[in-house]
């Protein structure tokens, strides 16, 4: 059981706090877009970009265009490849992570950009409050201990009129439900106390992972105000041996990912 990556990396880890507990899975198991099972996570610049863009087809270098000469604060960097579009599109962006590993390799990647990056927890953030015209966080909030505190500072740190991105894990996803099943049934950990929550710790990355509803995260975000909300997945298919058009179809109405665009009041 514990080859498998996501398992393996919480072992050792239950005595300390949860957010320390959080910050060492993702140490040990930096987000850099290569194979969970690869034993050198390292990359490069236009690797790392490379495979951001592929495997996350609802963003564009379009969408990091559009905030040239704005100041932009990156929540979870990881490897670095959003600040690096940021930064690339005239951006002022500034990026945070809660782990060593993530501010080495977004250093590394936006070196010879103007680009800012600092080790900080989303959920007590050290900026002054009305910092920044825009927040991005994608695939991050929801790995948080605590994601409501974190979606409190992302409205504190906002201007009024800015805007935010964020993106977290869908409860109403295809993943969520089959994947669950087939660990809970297939697999027998219904016979040893799991749910559809706790399975989800054997195939998502993380050591929490927790998926939203739209109304879910709509609560949560307040008092931010949700201008759209999108289902999307990532790039590679989401159900084999069906046509294409039909799987980017469910895509959308089942994916994994649960997009939230925000306007501050």
């Amino acid at each position: 059981m514990f080859s498998n990556p996501y398992v393996g990396a919480r072992t050792g880890e239950e005595s300390r706090e949860a957010q320390e507990r959080n910050r060492a899975w993702w140490e040990r198991l930096p987000m850099t877009y290569e194979a969970w099972e690869a034993k050198d996570r390292s990359t490069d610049r236009e690797r790392i970009v490379g495979r951001f863009l592929d495997g996350n087809p609802w963003l564009t270098r379009d969408y990091f265009a559009q905030f040239r000469g704005k100041d932009v604060l990156e929540i979870g960097c990881g490897g670095g490849p959003a600040s690096v579009l940021f930064a690339e599109a005239g951006a002022r962006i500034t990026a945070i992570d809660l782990t060593e590993a993530a501010v080495e390799m977004t250093k590394r990647h936006t070196d010879g950009l103007p680009a800012t990056v600092e080790r900080m927890d989303a959920e007590r953030m050290t900026f002054p409050d009305a910092s920044f015209d825009h927040v991005f966080s994608w695939g991050v909030l929801h790995h948080s201990a605590r994601p409501e505190r974190a979606f409190a500072e992302v409205a504190r740190v906002l201007r009024p009129g800015g805007t935010a991105l964020i993106m977290v894990y869908n409860r109403t996803s295809l993943r969520y439900w089959v994947k669950g099943a087939i660990w809970l049934l297939l697999r027998g950990r219904i016979f040893r106390g799991d749910g559809f929550s706790s399975v989800q710790r054997f195939f998502t990355d993380g050591y929490f992972h927790r998926h939203f509803t739209r109304r879910e995260l709509g609560e949560a975000l307040a008092p931010l105000r949700v201008e759209r909300m999108s289902v999307t997945h990532m790039g590679k298919r989401m159900l084999p041996l069906i046509p294409l058009s039909l799987d980017q179809w469910a895509k959308r109405h089942w994916g994994w990912l649960l997009v939230a665009e925000l306007r501050h009041p």
